[in-house]
């Protein structure tokens, strides 16, 4: 893109104009002051496109033909983003009256330039995104749809786990045990139906105080809960 200027004055990216296609983002940045009318000016732009940073002293490498830079070449550093931060946050919100909550989670993104908004930058990051996801994709690989589940799926899943979760951190007292089983199984540090599950009956017969009849009840204590000793 080339630009000849002779008139004296200040010149911001305003005075540039730009080929179809291109967007000017920001038009309040001083380029360069002309004080001498007799002065001419020609300028050739080069615009480029990419993503990342890069310094002076890498376009300098990239861009010298011979040992020596040409001296009419102005090199800039280049950024080419417009975000300037992105925040996110997680909210506790109340749904209804019956008290019922849902997690909010909002998130901040400030921009360089006002001519892109939030929801634009978010449009494109998820599209971004969804490209780096097919890269995973590929033409000879068959994908059982039986293996997917949905949100309302997770949520039961989440749920049974958590049950499971509850189930194994229960103290031994909880099971319906005798007195003498209950106080056999503690002396021999089993405190939790976990250290219960991960038990061979051959394991516990093995242990003082613990005989075949207390077993029987364990085995029975454990049919309660959907648990069994091992084997």
């Amino acid at each position: 893109m080339k630009k000849r200027i002779s008139w004296v004055g200040t010149y911001t990216s305003k005075n540039i104009k730009l080929p179809a296609g291109i967007e000017l983002l920001n038009d309040d940045v001083v380029l360069f002051e002309i004080t001498d009318p007799s002065t001419e000016l020609n300028i050739d732009i080069r615009i480029e496109k990419w993503y990342g940073y890069y310094s002076i002293d890498y376009l300098r490498t990239r861009d010298r033909k011979d040992e020596e830079m040409d001296a009419n070449i102005l090199l800039i550093d280049n950024e080419f983003k417009i975000i300037d931060y992105v925040k996110y946050d997680v909210e506790e919100v109340i749904e209804d009256f019956t008290g019922s909550t849902k997690d909010l989670l909002v998130i901040e993104i400030g921009s360089w330039f006002k001519g892109v908004s939030p929801k634009e930058i978010m449009m494109f990051a998820g599209e971004v995104l969804a490209s780096y996801a097919k890269l995973f994709i590929f033409d000879n690989v068959y994908i059982d749809k039986s293996f997917l589940v949905d949100i309302e799926d997770l949520d039961r899943i989440q749920d049974t786990l958590q049950e499971e979760a509850n189930i194994k951190t229960m103290p031994i007292d909880a099971l319906p045990l005798s007195e003498r089983t209950r106080n056999a199984l503690i002396k021999n540090n089993i405190l939790y139906v976990e250290d219960l599950e991960k038990k061979k009956k051959g394991e516990l017969l093995l242990m003082k105080w613990v005989g075949r009849k207390a077993i029987d009840e364990i085995n029975s204590a454990l049919a309660n809960i959907d648990k069994a000793l091992i084997g």
